[in-house]
C-alpha cells in the first residue's frame, strides 16, 4: 500500500522533534498537543482510505494500529 504513511518515515522526524524540544520541561503540553494532532491526521487518513462516512469514527482503532505498528509519541 503505497498511499499509507510510512511508520518507518514518521518516527525519525517524530525522534528529532522530541530530542529537541524534549529538553524544556514546559514543552510537554506543546509536545502533547503535536501528538494529538499526528494521531487525527492519521485517524482522518485511515477514514479516508476505508471510505468510512464520518471523518472521526474509528479513531480509536486507528490510534491503536498507530501504536501497534510502533509509531512514536512525542510526550512520554
Amino acid at each position: 500500500m503505497d498511499d499509507e504513511p510510512d511508520i518507518l518515515e514518521l518516527n525519525p522526524k517524530i525522534q528529532g522533534w522530541k530530542n529537541y524540544y524534549g529538553l524544556d520541561v514546559f514543552a510537554t503540553k506543546f509536545l502533547n498537543k503535536i501528538d494529538w494532532y499526528i494521531r487525527r491526521r492519521l485517524t482522518l487518513f485511515w477514514n479516508k482510505k476505508r471510505n468510512r462516512r464520518h471523518k472521526h469514527s474509528k479513531s480509536r482503532q486507528a490510534a491503536t494500529t498507530a501504536e501497534l505498528a510502533g509509531l512514536k509519541k512525542l510526550a512520554g
